[in-house]
């Protein structure tokens, strides 16, 4: 599984944490994805959020897009060594385009559907 997308509902966050995500985010950093299932609009809602080690804090970012968030909350609910990299940092777009990430499993733990057959398995 792999899904690339703009983080949804930045727009809505605090104007000055979002300058301050656009200063310290950079291709490449590691987001962190936490489920939010009480979440009222979406209960498979599932927050991306950057953290911020020196502080000792999460800078909340917006959400999974709910195009995607049943099966990264889904693949969260399992255990799936799931990772959230930043692909696009561009604090001179509109917000909802500011921030460019992949989901995915990493590529040495992905695993092949079992009804799918290799060349030389014929």
């Amino acid at each position: 599984m792999k899904r690339t997308f703009f983080i949804a509902g930045v727009q809505f966050r605090p104007k000055n944490e979002i300058a301050e995500a656009g200063k310290i985010l950079e291709q490449g950093d590691l987001l962190r994805l936490i489920p939010e299932p009480t979440n009222k609009f979406d209960s498979n809602a599932v927050m991306i959020t950057l953290p911020i080690e020196e502080e000792q804090k999460e800078l909340f970012l917006g959400y999974v897009p709910k195009k995607f968030s049943s099966e990264v909350a889904g693949m969260l609910s399992i255990g799936a060594p799931i990772g959230c990299i930043v692909e696009v940092v561009n604090p001179a777009a509109k917000t909802y385009e500011m921030f460019k990430v992949t989901v995915q499993i990493p590529e040495d733990e992905e695993y092949e559907e079992p009804d799918m057959i290799e060349e030389g398995d014929k």
